[in-house]
């Protein structure tokens, strides 16, 4: 028989001394054979052990009367039960009378350690004070032999203290194995393998079918946390098959939310130190040169039989030279009215590819990748032999997971011996499409541009070697503020840890300027994962007075959202949207965050429909598939998780998985 919720039972053999008792902990079978076996059974072992039926019933006010008259001998387990059925009949008066009549007797921490520590614990239920967790974390320290159940309490007292490490090593060093428990603790210490073998054999172990179906839901829960989808695939047929009779999804719902520290330190500090290929792509994006109008451009047309000297192409000339004019003013500007500003200099589709592909390196910077790889799409149909547009396509189709029709075509033009940017296209192909291709073409002049360098970079982490200090980016480009975000973090030879992460602490601006905070996207996203990563996001300031440039406002409304002020970003968010027609995936993100951060659930989602519909953004699929399982719409869903999901504010959550564990 099991006990139901948090129930102690402690029962005692007449012949064994008194203090000497049969403890078991929430959930754990009951020994009764035990009592049984002995050959004598006394009408008190008959009457406490009637007084358990009942609590296991929960019958607690027959249970009381009975644990009242045993306790005259039988004392403190008598009151340690009595105390725990006024708590489960919300009765706290009467169980603090009981329970600090254990609490309050010192002794009792050497002659009834367990029950001790058990009155603590509920005591600490009831009032929610951080002293009686205390006591039985102290009682731990000093008392190197506790029972099994002694330790069973202990680690149930670390998971109400949120220590989880503390608790799993507790649980590791028992004689049961509490597969469920371990496993949902490594869930939240997200060490997702662990978690999935310890998941595994407790859904094959388990007999109970509404325990099973709680495993169910949390191996689908932890597949989405892993990023699993095979396994995530497989679960969810089953959940399919279960769902007539499947009611964990109302008991423990899973939903999207706000997650500001989605990530643990050492996740973030790993964002800026091992860049992932997405980091990477937007290195390139940031680093590539603006095209203007020269030669190349000139005799590229003439190859397509353009004259030189004829009005038409003196009159291609003259736009090259007004575009080039206005394009140097602009280039200075945020990079958000940046792109406002070159879309109106497109004015008829017999536009030059260089325009095209300017703007589309602007959209990219702002993170509009959408239509970063539309322009850049252009660009490259307009001049396919110019290497740096192809790839540029290549590599946008890349970051927003679509397929380009024609990349083959693109290859063969990429691999082909002639057109323009030879080595930047070649270059770029290998270390973003194709890993085993040979570049055979030299830098040349190219070795003077930051471009050059940043592939240097970017060769090194392709290859898996260290970089240093000292890279040619870091020491030639010193002043760009994402390079100086980039050097600032990489580790000194011989720094250890402590030096390391103390030295970040003194160094990373916390008052900063505009050279953080309204530039290309992919710096302010830098800084804030250093921030994030030394603990320090609290302490920065994103406040910059009377300065209102778009970049900063829309960088301004991830603190907004962080000092629970959501309904200030959505309006912030908003007015960008409508003024500068924002409809890039960070911005649409945000306002999701910040609906989430409020508790808007219905807006989050709507705005989430709307991002899938415009952007048909892979995250935005995980997201509703993760919506349509809460919904048991699993045909559905199966369909949206096609790709990993990845994204620092808005995560998911079961509802009630903390109750859940702490009641396990």
């Amino acid at each position: 028989m099991k006990i139901i919720g948090l129930l102690l039972v402690l029962s005692v053999s007449i012949f064994a001394r008194v203090n000497d008792t049969i403890e078991a902990l929430p959930n754990v079978l009951f020994t009764y054979d035990k009592l049984k076996k002995e050959q004598t059974i006394t009408t008190l072992q008959v009457d406490f052990n009637k007084a358990v039926a009942h609590l296991e019933k929960e019958q607690y006010e027959e249970a009381i009367k009975i644990f009242k008259q045993t306790a005259g001998i039988l004392r403190i387990p008598s009151f340690l039960n009595i105390g725990i059925a006024y708590y489960k009949l919300n009765d706290y008066h009467n169980a603090q009378v009981y329970l600090k009549q254990i609490y309050n007797v010192q002794e009792s921490i050497y002659t009834h350690t367990y029950a001790y520590m058990s009155a603590a614990f509920y005591l600490y239920k009831i009032n929610n004070e951080q002293k009686y967790l205390e006591s039985i974390t102290q009682i731990a320290k000093k008392k190197k032999n506790l029972s099994e159940t002694s330790k069973r309490m202990l680690a149930d007292t670390f998971i109400l203290l949120k220590e989880y490490e503390k608790a799993l090593k507790v649980l590791d060093s028992l004689q049961i194995s509490y597969d469920l428990k371990k496993a949902l603790l490594n869930i939240k210490l997200k060490d997702y393998k662990k978690a999935e073998a310890l998941l595994e054999r407790a859904y094959k172990d388990e007999l109970d079918e509404k325990r099973i179906d709680q495993i169910l839901w949390f191996m689908i829960y932890r597949d989405l946390k892993d990023n699993n989808l095979t396994k995530l695939q497989d679960h969810l047929t089953i959940l399919d098959e279960r769902k007539l009779r499947f009611f964990v999804n109302q008991e423990m719902p899973l939903k999207i939310a706000f997650n500001e520290y989605k990530y643990l330190n050492s996740e973030y500090m790993k964002f800026v130190t091992d860049y992932s290929l997405n980091r990477q792509a937007d290195m390139v994006f940031y680093f590539a040169p603006f095209i203007f109008s020269d030669n190349e451009e000139i005799i590229y047309d003439s190859s397509k039989g353009f004259i030189f000297n004829s009005k038409q192409n003196l009159e291609s000339l003259e736009n090259m030279v007004r575009y080039n004019a206005k394009f140097i003013n602009i280039i200075k500007e945020d990079p958000i009215v940046r792109v406002q500003k070159l879309k109106h200099l497109i004015h008829n589709r017999d536009q030059k590819s260089y325009v095209y592909y300017n703007l589309a390196l602007s959209y990219a910077q702002i993170h509009d990748f959408v239509n970063a790889h539309k322009f850049f799409t252009k660009a490259y149909k307009l001049n396919p032999g110019n290497k740096l547009y192809a790839v540029m396509t290549l590599i946008s189709a890349q970051r927003i997971n679509t397929v380009v029709k024609d990349k083959e075509y693109i290859v063969n033009s990429i691999n082909s011996n002639r057109g323009l940017y030879n080595y930047f296209g070649k270059e770029l192909y290998r270390l973003f499409i194709n890993p085993k291709f040979k570049v055979k073409d030299h830098a040349g002049t190219y070795k003077k541009t930051i471009l050059y360098n940043a592939i240097h970079l970017l060769s090194k982490l392709h290859d898996k070697k260290p970089i240093s200090e000292h890279e040619p980016l870091f020491v030639l480009n010193a002043k760009d503020p994402l390079v100086y975000l980039m050097r600032l973090v990489i580790r000194k030879e011989g720094e250890n840890k402590y030096a390391y992460i103390s030295r970040l602490q003194d160094t990373i601006p916390l008052n900063i300027n505009n050279n953080f905070l309204d530039g290309s996207l992919i710096i302010t996203e830098f800084y804030v994962d250093i921030l994030k990563g030394l603990a320090l996001f609290g302490k920065a300031s994103f406040t910059i007075d009377n300065y209102y440039s778009p970049s900063y406002l829309r960088t301004k409304s991830i603190g907004l959202i962080h000092d629970d002020n959501a309904q200030a970003a959505i309006s912030v968010l908003e007015y960008l949207q409508k003024k500068y027609e924002l409809q890039d995936r960070f911005t649409l993100y945000l306002i999701v965050a910040a609906y989430l951060q409020k508790g808007d659930y219905e807006n989050a989602s709507l705005q989430l429909s709307y991002i899938k519909a415009l952007l048909n953004d892979t995250g935005a699929n995980f997201l509703s598939g993760v919506q349509l399982i809460q919904e048991l719409k699993l045909s559905s869903a199966k369909q949206m998780f096609n790709h990993p999901y990845y994204d620092t504010l808005i995560d998911f959550d079961i509802e009630g998985l903390d109750r859940f564990l702490e009641g396990l």
